[in-house]
């Protein structure tokens, strides 16, 4: 095989194998957080008809309304995720097992909110959205390593927020949603070894978006129908963000003098620039509260529209030939969310929720980049007041079905997914 050939093979492998991993690609499933306060965490995230506390910004903005005075409202969660890959022919084969390595999500949260007449009231919350973050075990050797070693999506939320109360028991919200947000890709380069027609590793890659604006809008409606029946709806707009950002590329030793040699003169400039976008779905939620004596029962029923995210942009300024679009075809999907609380006493409220989360995904898309799935989640938590303080804590344990790329997936990395997460959140409340 002459010189030139050669350089044709390598090229074309290196072409072929960036496009499908731009680092939008990384916000590659349904992952919205929502656990953006204690209270509504204990409730399953059934909170729209209740929005009871400033997490009412996120939930249901029109809930500001019926809070008095002052308010601050802050906490964070701790989201820990767990993933395993059992392989499928052709690759990576069976019997090929991988695990994620240790990885947690911390997501905070900040509320203010303030009454400034009986019948106006100002807040601004800041929040995660979305967030994602996952890492394989023993990088080195990963059979996905091509794909993903390590990605995250990072970023934040602020939601400056205005409430009116229309009637007594009628009060509408609406706030401005500014969204921040970065992703991170890493993982490795191959090529086929012209030699041997073998893939092997040619450089290290980290693409890096970082943090970018995108601004959008949130409204809300909370009636309380009666002392004991509230209904709530709220619906949160797309955001779409328009990355600017880096690839970087390492050059590794594949053991091959002439083969390194080769690479490097098809290996991409060590830093390109990048561009991209990702347009976060829209969702809608709805709910109704009961409450009688010393309990409170919601269900709220939330809609995504994933279908807004189709495909990705992917542009390398220096590069055009490796410029393109990654198709997603994502789904609608809906959440499904129940809670209930009893009031113990003056100092002490426990809750109980559980949810059902359909995932927008299709099985081309699943990867080891979020290796997403339909899920179970079950919820406790509970509530400690004394005069103007409070504090709220939840947990989440969440179970995902079994998922299989069924011989269809994007990447042709085929097998099956199996998930489980752990949710701890603790936020406090002081109230003058």
């Amino acid at each position: 095989m002459s010189s030139s050939s050669h350089r044709s093979h390598i090229r074309a492998a290196i072409v072929a194998l960036i496009m499908p991993l731009a680092p939008a690609s990384s916000w590659a499933a349904g992952f919205a957080l929502f656990e953006h306060g204690g209270k509504g965490m204990g409730f399953g995230g059934a909170f729209t008809a209740q929005a009871s506390d400033p997490s009412a910004i996120f939930h249901n903005p029109a809930g500001i309304a019926f809070l008095q005075g002052k308010q601050i409202y802050l906490g964070g969660t701790a989201v820990m995720p767990t993933w395993q890959f059992d392989g499928a022919n052709p690759f990576p084969g069976e019997g090929v097992a991988e695990r994620d390595a240790v990885s947690v999500l911390l997501p905070p949260a900040v509320y203010y909110t303030q009454a400034f007449t009986p019948r106006v009231a100002l807040g601004v919350g800041v929040f995660v959205p979305f967030g994602l973050k996952t890492e394989w075990a023993e990088p080195d050797r990963f059979s996905g390593r091509f794909i993903s070693q390590k990605s995250a999506l990072g970023g934040f939320a602020v939601n400056p927020t205005i409430a009116f109360k229309l009637a007594d028991r009628l009060a509408v919200g609406a706030g401005v949603d500014l969204r921040f947000s970065s992703v991170t890709l890493e993982r490795r380069v191959p090529v086929i070894n012209p030699f041997t027609q073998q893939p092997v590793d040619a450089a290290d890659e980290r693409l890096k978006g970082g943090t970018d604006l995108g601004i959008g809008f949130n409204v809300g409606l909370l009636a309380k129908v009666s002392d004991e029946l509230s209904v709530g709806v709220s619906y949160r707009h797309r955001v779409k963000v328009d990355y600017t950002g880096t690839a970087t590329f390492t050059p590794r030793t594949t053991g091959n003098a002439q083969l390194d040699a080769r690479v490097l003169t098809v290996l991409p400039a060590q830093t390109l620039t990048l561009g991209s976008s990702i347009t976060f779905p829209a969702f809608v939620s709805g709910g109704v509260a009961y409450r009688r004596g010393d309990w409170v029962f919601e269900a709220d029923v939330n809609w995504y529209q994933w279908s807004s995210f189709q495909s990705i942009p992917v542009n390398f300024e220096e590069r055009p030939d490796l410029s393109g679009s990654i198709t997603e075809n994502y789904s609608d999907s809906f959440q499904y969310r129940f809670g209930v609380e009893r009031t113990l006493n003056d100092a002490w409220t426990v809750r109980g929720g559980y949810f059902w989360d359909e995932t927008p995904a299709p099985p081309a898309s699943i990867s080891p980049l979020l290796p997403d799935a339909d899920r179970n989640g079950f919820c406790l938590g509970g509530t400690w007041r004394s005069g103007s303080w409070t504090v709220d804590a939840a947990s989440w344990f969440v179970l995902a079905r079994s998922r299989s790329t069924a011989g269809v997936n994007r990447d042709s990395y085929e097998g099956t997914y199996k998930s489980h997460v752990l949710t701890l959140g603790v936020f406090l409340g002081y109230s003058f």
